[in-house]
C-alpha cells in the first residue's frame, strides 16, 4: 500500500510541475495563480497546500530537482567532465521546456549562481585547472569557465535543430582546454 501512495504523490507532484512550466511560458512566476495551477494541473487546492505553499516552492522544488540532479552527475562523473557534460545536456533536453525557461531567466534570475555556487560543480573545475593558474587567477578561470559554458549550453538549448549532447560537451572541452 506505500508503494502506491508513493506514486501517487510523484504523480501530483509532476503533474503541478508540468501545469507550472506550461504557465510559464504563459506569464511571469509572480502572475501565477494558485487557482490557476491547480486547475490546470487537474488537482484541488488543498492538494497543492498539502506540498507546497506557494508557486515559488514548486519552482524552488523544481530547480532543487535539477541542482540535485547536477549534483549527483557532478560526483559520479568526476573524473569525466565530457561525461557531465554530456549528461547534463540530455537532462536539459528531456525537460526541454523548463530547461529554456530557467536557463533564460525568465524565471529565476538567480539561478545561475545557485548552480555556480554548487560545490561540486566548484570542485571539480578547479581541480580539473589546479597548476594553470594559482590563487585569486583561479577565481577569474572558474567563473570564465563556468559562465563560458553556461553561455553555450543556453545557446544549445534555445536552437530548434540542437548538436547531439556529445558534440557539445566535446566543443566545450575543446574551448576550454580540458581535454
Amino acid at each position: 500500500m506505500e508503494k502506491k501512495e508513493d506514486r501517487r504523490v510523484t504523480m501530483t507532484r509532476r503533474m503541478l510541475k508540468e501545469a507550472l512550466t506550461e504557465l510559464l511560458r504563459e506569464t511571469d512566476i509572480y502572475h501565477v495563480s494558485i487557482r490557476e495551477l491547480c486547475q490546470r494541473a487537474d488537482i484541488n487546492r488543498t492538494t497543492f497546500y498539502k506540498y507546497y505553499g506557494s508557486q515559488f516552492d514548486l519552482l524552488t522544488d523544481m530547480e532543487n530537482d535539477l541542482l540535485v540532479f547536477l549534483s549527483n552527475t557532478i560526483r559520479e562523473y568526476a573524473d569525466d567532465p565530457v561525461k557531465i557534460i554530456e549528461t547534463a545536456c540530455e537532462y536539459m533536453e528531456n525537460h526541454l521546456e523548463f530547461g529554456r525557461l530557467i536557463i533564460n531567466n525568465n524565471v529565476d534570475p538567480l539561478f545561475p549562481q545557485k548552480l555556480f555556487s554548487l560545490p561540486e560543480l566548484r570542485e571539480t573545475v578547479l581541480t580539473r585547472c589546479s597548476g594553470q593558474e594559482d590563487g585569486p587567477m583561479q577565481e577569474y578561470l572558474f567563473h570564465f569557465i563556468t559562465y563560458g559554458a553556461y553561455r553555450i549550453i543556453s545557446m544549445w538549448v534555445n536552437k530548434e535543430q540542437r548538436e547531439p549532447p556529445a558534440e557539445i560537451a566535446h566543443l566545450l572541452m575543446r574551448l576550454i582546454q580540458l581535454e
